[in-house]
């Protein structure tokens, strides 16, 4: 029972909080039993005060005698001889205290009597038991294409293979029963029956039988988007509810996200989607929809203005937009900015919205700001790889990158290679959107020493080359570089021919002035599935050898294909010729000279196996150029198989032949992951020289071609 505190203790009460509140009080202070110092008198008021909440006041308190002496006795506490009148006026008026309920004073139950199952709307057939192993049986759902979710979602289904209490049998059937009642729901089924039980078969063994009759199907009876300004009825077209559609939460969530999407692109930066209004008729199953929110003004492109960490100025970021002030607006230019940004490296994380000036353009139309705001990501990166082929040995790469090494976008790397056919020293100067969007500035030098199965040379270079290529961002279907190259080297075949066994060392002086142009229909960079690219490359050369100048030119033509068969199954070719003209093969460098065989042109092969060799069986090089590739990609899920043929010939002269064919088969596998396939291939020359490994391994990132 709740005590009740009678009406004179609350009046008590309150007035000894006054009295603690007040402190000690007193009349008048009787004279101290030693002589001392007369102390002032301490007066108390004379009148209680006007509120209890105001303290009694204490004046003139004595000071010490001597306030330097901390060992003086201190004065003697004055006491109180009467307490002042306290006027508690009125008593107050209490309304009366109700009765308790009986039900509150009644005792607890005994907890003997406590069932730790959950509640149910369902029942046990039987007595159940601990320990019970079940079958979960679902009826009703096959009309609706809605099992194969409720199984995949079910409480019931996971726990099937193990035992369950009582309890954890009864909680799983209830929240199996509400799982499927939402998955109706969810589909249109309003009307449905859902009903649970659970039948104990043996010992230890027990049926859970899911019933659900669906009844009729809810379907739109009408669609009204409130948002859609009549002057502006294109703005709805291809909104995804339709009259006579069944009603599908799914569908009205997509529809309303596509519809924001779609404003946003059509020039609307401030749409916003209010509430949904969805009312269900009782007398027959259909439904009604209405939409309600607000498109705000159109929009256009004002200012770009950067906030946070800032690697480059709002000009060079004006440099990366894809779209010019005073433009309309168009959500995916916004994105687009935002990837690119992105892709330079340069920010941990980045956010481009787009925020109203409060400025307005003649026609009403506001000017919208996009604002960037970014933090810094790591600017330096050092990596490594290490790796081991048995035809090519051993092989470890380490580099050191500086992303911002000159503002804006000027990446420096640096490159150290160490192996048993590659000794690489190099460093290079990449400038990202170099004056305009996806154009590179990249300058380099490169000195090395190469030992592959053709040649040995001593190389150093110095390039400098403006490209505009493809990147994952932006797939372009026309691509083009042009560069300029200085470079020396000392060479030696390592082909023994009849009229020169002695395999003398020659060193060389080139000029060259290497362009490409590429077209791309495609669909996707690194995993292409239909379409077609076409890469023509020129690289026009000058090159000294002692007093004999030779001007020739390494040209090549590539063109790869797609196209899918199944949605499963892709079959791709590629076909790529080269010739070098204007020299003799014996005046040409042996570095310069054509080459197949290998990862990247007929698998199975040595490098650079594929063509004619000397005595030693070593590839001498040619002129000419012919390589051929057919693939059929199978993909599953995140993996897919692929079976391959590759093909290639080497010529001596500049006209490309099928005179000494090579041809190489094989199988291989891949890994599909969000920024490319990773390939795992395997495959075996078919008319191998003594060279030639019996298999060959190719790991890389993306498809071959």
């Amino acid at each position: 029972m709740l005590p009740v505190r009678p009406r004179s203790s609350r009046l008590f009460s309150a007035a000894t909080l006054l009295l603690l509140h007040a402190g000690p009080v007193a009349a008048q202070v009787a004279p101290p039993e030693t002589p001392q110092e007369t102390p002032q008198e301490i007066s108390a008021p004379q009148a209680a005060p006007e509120t209890a909440s105001e303290p009694f006041a204490v004046r003139d308190v004595p000071l010490l005698a001597d306030a330097d002496d901390l060992f003086a006795p201190l004065p003697e506490i004055p006491t109180a001889t009467e307490l002042p009148p306290v006027d508690f006026g009125e008593p107050l008026a209490m309304d009366p205290v109700a009765p308790l309920d009986p039900a509150l004073l009644a005792p607890l139950p005994s907890l003997q009597g406590f069932d730790p199952a959950p509640s149910a709307d369902f029942k046990f057939t039987e007595v159940a038991q601990e320990g019970i192993r079940y079958r979960t049986h679902v009826d009703g759902l096959d009309g609706t294409g809605l099992e194969g979710s409720f199984r995949r979602l079910s409480a019931l289904v996971r726990g099937e293979n193990q035992t369950a209490t009582a309890a954890q049998l009864a909680s799983r059937t209830n929240s199996d029963k509400l799982l499927m009642q939402r998955l109706l729901f969810s589909e249109g089924w309003y009307s449905g029956e859902t009903e649970a039980s659970v039948s104990v078969t043996g010992e230890g063994r027990a049926d859970v039988r899911l019933q659900t009759m669906p009844g009729e199907r809810y379907r739109w009876s009408e669609i009204a988007l409130d948002l859609i300004p009549t002057e502006r009825p294109e703005l709805a077209e291809g909104f995804g509810l339709k009259v006579g559609e069944p009603i599908r939460a799914i569908a009205v969530e997509e529809s309303e996200g596509a519809l924001l999407r779609k404003l946003n692109e059509s020039g609307y930066p401030f749409a916003e989607i209010g509430a949904r209004d969805v009312v269900l008729d009782q007398t027959e199953p259909t439904g009604s929809y209405l939409l309600t929110g607000d498109i705000g003004p159109a929009g256009v492109f004002g200012p770009i203005r950067m906030s946070g960490f800032q690697p480059f100025s709002e000009d060079h970021a004006r440099v990366i937009a894809r779209f010019e002030a005073g433009e309309p607006y168009d959500v995916r230019m916004v994105d687009d900015l935002r990837r690119a940004l992105i892709a330079t490296q340069q920010f941990g994380g980045v956010t481009v919205s787009p925020v109203d000036s409060g400025l307005r353009e003649p026609d009403g139309r506001a000017v919208t700001e996009i604002r960037i705001v970014g933090n810094r990501g790591p600017q330096r990166l050092l990596s490594g790889q290490v790796g081991y082929a048995s035809q090519e040995g051993f092989r470890a790469e380490g580099s050191w990158r500086h992303r911002n090494f000159i503002r804006p976008e000027g990446t420096l790397t640096t490159r150290a290679v160490l192996g048993t056919e590659e000794q690489r020293l190099a460093a290079d100067l990449l400038m990202g959107n170099w004056r305009q969007r996806d154009r590179t500035l990249a300058l380099g030098a490169d000195i090395a020493n190469l030992t592959p199965p053709a040649y040995k040379a001593q190389t150093l270079a110095v390039t400098a080359e403006i490209a505009r290529q493809s990147t994952p961002i932006w797939q372009k279907r026309w691509t083009w570089s042009l560069g300029f190259g200085l470079g020396a080297s000392r060479e030696q075949s390592r082909a023994i021919l009849p009229d020169d066994p002695e395999l003398p060392k020659r060193t060389f002086l080139f000029v060259s002035i290497p362009g490409t142009l590429g077209y791309d229909r495609s669909n996707d960079l690194l995993d292409p599935t239909k379409g077609y690219r076409l890469k023509l490359e020129m690289n026009p050369e000058i090159s000294r050898e002692g007093k004999r100048v030779e001007t020739y030119a390494r040209m090549f033509l590539e063109g790869s294909g797609y196209q899918r068969i199944r949605d499963d199954f892709v079959l791709a070719g590629r076909a790529r010729v080269g010739s070098i003209v204007g020299a003799d093969l014996v005046n040409i460098a042996p570095t310069r000279r054509l080459y197949a065989g290998g990862g990247g042109s007929v698998r199975g092969y040595d490098y650079q196996g594929v063509g004619i060799l000397g005595s030693n069986d070593r590839p001498i090089g040619g002129r000419g150029l012919l390589e051929g590739s057919v693939e059929g990609r199978y993909r599953f899920g995140d993996f897919g198989v692929v079976g391959f043929v590759d093909a290639g010939s080497v010529s001596p002269d500049p006209t490309p032949t099928l005179d000494g064919m090579r041809f190489g088969v094989g199988v291989g596998g891949r890994y599909f992951t969000s920024f490319g396939p990773i390939r795992f291939d395997i495959a075996r020359a078919v008319n191998r020289s003594p060279r030639d490994p019996k298999i060959a391994l190719y790991i890389s990132i993306g498809q071959a071609f």
